[in-house]
């Protein structure tokens, strides 16, 4: 048997019986629970001396506690297991399925891996890997440049979201498919999105991901100055299929999306973004770049053989 610990696991659960019941999973899958105090009676500056491999959270994000963790966590900050289901409940299994394969993707597989249940119904399906294309001005030009060096069979999927006025948002699945092999289409409520498909956000409506990662779509505008808002996207992306996520941010104006990229690389997700001599117009990419949140930087042909290579 090895003497190598198992990965350790800080909770900050403002529930009293989720934290119990979160503990108590945690615990099951193989990781060791090293701090479970609730966190009414804590300051921030107590969160210092705890000595852990990630932070599982489930507080209101404008807790003084979440920016703290955020701005100086040095191991990865996961946000949410999500409303747990009840033990009898048939969903409690594809939740704790969820559960464990983000902490296996942050923390590696425990030492001795845990028996999960398996489900009294169909288990779900895989969910495929999926990034975000954001982009501006220039962006579809930049956007094709990458889609055409990058091959359609990989197993990942990307939503892109472009500023550009309503009326072209048909067109992008055309103007994007020329000359290459990936599926390009618009939003379709309820579908599920596959491998070698690029989804074409909305401009007009709103979009979300459901529990098995299904598409929905609301008649309102998106929040902020920008249509579609990368900012929401991104954050919805990363709540739906972290950490099997990333995103790249091509050329653009205005700095939309730049506090989410930050939220996504604390979480340990990759950020990369297009190069300033290969962008129409730089300013978006460069947001991300001052900001410290790019960890990677290219032109669209460099970007998919990065990609290329990430996925194997």
């Amino acid at each position: 048997m090895s003497d190598t610990p198992a990965p350790s696991v800080a909770l900050l659960v403002a529930c009293s019986n989720g934290r119990s019941s979160l503990a108590q999973v945690v615990q099951g899958f193989g990781y060791r629970v090293v701090f479970d105090s609730p966190p009414a009676r804590l300051e921030p500056a107590q969160l210092a001396a705890v000595m852990t491999d990630l932070w599982l959270l489930d507080i209101a994000e404008e807790s003084p506690l979440v920016d703290w963790l955020l701005e100086h966590s040095p191991v990865p900050v996961l946000f949410g297991a999500g409303e747990i289901p009840p033990p009898q409940h048939e969903d409690h299994v594809r939740w704790q399925r969820r559960l464990f394969g983000k902490l296996c993707a942050l923390l590696g597989e425990p030492v001795v891996l845990p028996s999960l249940p398996s489900t009294p119904v169909q288990p779900p399906q895989t969910r495929c890997c999926v990034w975000l294309l954001g982009a501006s001005l220039g962006g579809p030009a930049a956007v094709k440049r990458f889609l055409d060096a990058l091959p359609a069979q990989l197993p990942i999927a990307f939503v892109y979201a472009q500023h550009i006025d309503a009326g072209f948002e048909q067109q992008l699945p055309r103007i994007l498919g020329r000359e290459n092999t990936w599926h390009i289409r618009n939003c379709v409520e309820g579908s599920l999105l596959q491998p070698g498909e690029v989804l074409v956000a909305p401009i007009a409506q709103t979009l979300s991901f459901g529990p098995q990662g299904q598409l929905c779509m609301q008649d309102q505008a998106w929040p902020g100055a920008y249509q579609p808002a990368i900012e929401t996207l991104l954050d919805e992306l990363a709540a739906a299929f972290a950490p099997s996520c990333g995103a790249i941010i091509f050329s653009g104006m205005g700095e939309d999306g730049v506090e989410a990229c930050g939220r996504m690389r604390r979480q340990g997700m990759e950020i990369w973004t297009q190069s300033a001599d290969s962008a129409a117009c730089a300013t978006m990419p460069q947001a991300v770049q001052r900001a410290g949140y790019s960890s990677r930087e290219g032109s669209p042909e460099e970007l998919a053989i990065a990609m290329c290579q990430w996925l194997e």
